[in-house]
């Protein structure tokens, strides 16, 4: 259960993982970070999951998402929120399972790549075990034209119709609807009735576990602030930032607090490379900024367009 270095019993880190596609790339990515942890892994219940299964299927601290916890997961849609609580219910039915409780639970996609050895990794959160790695705007606090479009207005996304054109326009549609008709203010109340600031950050982070079971707990107590973000764009950037700081352990992250509004999510990222697109997908050209970088991730990459750069990485910072 536990890696023995100098007798000294290093607990585990729990990886929750979001992948839809590139089997291939996963399974790199876990191998990079399997010293003796535990991965959770939902794949999207619109990709077949069989391939997943083929690759993995030896790793017994593996442990896939099955039935009903699969989603059908669409971008912008709080369909990425209950991936991830269902990632993060099945993490915490492990913890109790386990000797001891995890030392961090980390969330990332099968769409990244660790960049730094599991064992430097490892050392870090060990250095930093208070630590919360989540960083966030009130952007309540802000309203902006910018948020309050992704907040105030009843925004569709978690469905598809028939193909990805009749599903675009369909979306734009309800939106422009949506926009129009109902107005949600730019805060949620919660099931007493008491005013929630939202805030909004980075959708990848690296949480202890007293803060994994409170956000578990608060998602079942609380279902107004699941109903504000069902139609909101973006929720997963906003919904657990929200909860955390609203909590008493608001200022356990490395910057003590929420910082001051700044209109790019990827200002925010936490253990990551993120380029301000959100979109790109790094390559061997990015090798050089990616080796000096502090962080331990960079995302995003794949089997197919990052594969030089995955093997730099490999050879020279793994």
């Amino acid at each position: 259960i536990f890696l023995k270095t100098n007798n000294m019993e290093l607990p585990k880190i729990a990886y929750l993982i979001q992948a839809h596609a590139d089997p291939e790339n996963l399974l790199r990515l876990i191998n990079a970070l399997d010293d003796t942890n535990d991965f959770f892994i939902h794949v999207d219940k619109k990709s077949d999951i069989t391939p997943f299964h083929q690759l993995l299927k030896e790793k017994n601290n593996v442990f896939f998402l099955e039935g009903q916890k699969r989603i059908n997961v669409y971008w912008g849609g709080f369909s990425q929120v209950e991936a991830t609580l269902n990632l993060i219910e099945q993490c915490l039915i492990q913890n109790d399972i386990n000797n001891a409780d995890y030392l961090k639970v980390i969330f990332i996609s099968g769409s990244d790549y660790s960049i730094k050895s599991a064992a430097e990794f490892k050392k870090y959160l060990l250095d930093f075990k208070e630590v919360n790695f989540i960083r966030g705007m009130n952007i309540t606090e802000a309203n902006t034209k910018k948020y309050n479009y992704c907040l105030r207005n009843y925004l569709f996304f978690d469905f598809f119709l028939i193909n990805k054109t009749v599903t675009r326009y369909s979306r734009k549609i309800l939106n422009i609807l949506g926009s129009m008709i109902f107005k949600k203010p730019n805060y949620v109340l919660d099931n007493q009735r008491n005013k929630i600031d939202i805030f909004h950050g980075s959708s990848w982070w690296g949480l202890n576990i007293d803060v994994i079971r409170y956000i578990h707990q608060y998602s079942k107590d609380n279902n107004t602030l699941k109903k504000y973000f069902r139609f909101s764009l973006a929720s997963d950037e906003k919904y657990f930032h929200t909860i955390f700081f609203n909590s008493v352990f608001s200022k356990t992250n490395i910057y003590r607090g929420a910082e001051p509004y700044i209109p790019a999510t990827s200002a925010f990222a936490n253990l990551h490379i993120i380029d301000t697109s959100l979109s790109k997908w790094f390559d061997e050209k990015d090798f050089d900024s990616i080796k000096v970088s502090d962080k331990f991730f960079v995302r995003k990459v794949s089997t197919q367009k990052s594969k030089k750069l995955l093997d730099l990485i490999d050879v020279e910072l793994l």
